[in-house]
């Protein structure tokens, strides 16, 4: 199986990608503009992203490492056979081109430039025991008594690793006495280790008129919002969904419990943002535009919870070490009587400070 991987990257997924733009997979056609360190004389597009190859054999493992990681999630989780026509009919050689392709979907530009780490962290996301083994289990908090009696609940579950950026996902929702419930954002993340890699807070399309439940517990989410006063001087914190900070901080309290040191929060991803240019119907400067509005609302979100929890750390923001925002979240928030604080002692008995 090695030499398949490595037959499909280099002389099948490489040379299409690096002199056409497309790769085509079992008669399907995707928009992918890279190539190898090697070819960069023959680029003629500077947005075009190049993978630094510096040793061709550590890669080549990483990359077989991933590959095979890859194939056995696949083979673990059958009902992604159902998402994907690549898996669902079952043909291995299209299987590990999509596999050895799709993976470079979710490199950012440092990851370009560093593609033997990048392989590895994503091999670790797939083989990560703790996401293996919390899998659908479903986790409640403690109740949180006020005008409407609620409570939160999280779990993990799989998400199909072809069309998203990573293999497993973060959901969580608030639910009511009577049953109603609202569903968070989902959270797209990867574990490495004690590092925690971000990729997504995306709220689903709502595809029906909210419940009288659903209402209330709307209304109960933007208790978040109250007494935040925005100190930043660039972009105002308080213009972020709560629901996102809601279901960030569940997630927070989620990472800490398994002893996770660090938050990465990951965006711009180079072949990601080409595909979708060639996709727009508009310009390319309104693309650019809306790429950065969308990039610095994301950000914003943990901009947001480091607002609420101080004792979380920003240690770098993106293009200052690299292009990822990094957070050190070893810190147990303290005790606090805002709302936010409420949701996330749910799951974590609250620490007094003691006074000196």
């Amino acid at each position: 199986m090695e030499q398949e991987i490595l037959d499909a990257f280099y002389h099948k997924i490489i040379p299409q990608a690096s002199s056409s733009g497309k790769v085509v997979i079992d008669g399907f056609v995707f928009n992918s503009s890279f190539c190898l360190s090697s070819q960069v004389e023959d680029i003629r597009d500077d947005r075009m992203p190049v993978i630094q190859i510096r040793d061709k054999d550590r890669f080549d493992k990483a990359l077989v490492q991933y590959t095979e990681s890859m194939l056995q999630f696949l083979e673990q989780n059958k009902e992604l056979q159902k998402c994907d026509y690549l898996y669902f009919e079952g043909n291995k050689e299209a299987i590990i081109e999509a596999a050895v392709m799709n993976v470079w979907f979710n490199a950012t530009e440092e990851d370009f430039r560093e593609p033997i780490r990048f392989l590895e962290y994503r091999n670790h996301f797939l083989t990560d025991i703790t996401c293996n083994l919390e899998c659908d289990n479903f986790h409640k908090g403690e109740d949180i008594d006020g005008k409407v009696p609620h409570h939160y609940e999280w779990s993990i579950g799989v998400w199909n690793p072809s069309g998203n950026e990573t293999p497993y996902v973060f959901r969580s929702r608030m639910v009511m006495d009577d049953g109603s419930s609202l569903n968070l954002p989902n959270i797209g993340f990867g574990l490495d280790g004690d590092k925690a890699y971000v990729y997504a807070v995306h709220q689903g399309k709502v595809k029906e008129e909210p419940s009288n439940g659903k209402k209330k517990l709307n209304r109960i989410l933007y208790q978040i919002n109250r007494g935040v006063v925005d100190d930043y001087p660039d972009e105002s914190v308080l213009d972020v969904s709560v629901s996102s900070i809601a279901a960030l901080t569940v997630f927070l309290s989620f990472l800490q419990e398994t002893a996770c040191n660090e938050m990465i929060v990951k965006s711009n991803f180079p072949i990601r943002t080409l595909a979708k240019m060639n996709n727009s119907r508009v310009d390319q400067a309104e693309f650019v535009r809306i790429c950065e509005n969308t990039i610095n609302k994301f950000y914003r979100d943990f901009r947001r919870l480091s607002y609420h929890f101080p004792e979380l750390e920003i240690t770098s923001y993106p293009y200052e070490v690299d292009n990822s925002m990094h957070i050190d979240i070893s810190s147990t928030p303290s005790l606090g009587d805002d709302y936010i604080h409420q949701v996330y002692h749910s799951f974590h008995e609250p620490v007094e400070i003691k006074k000196k």
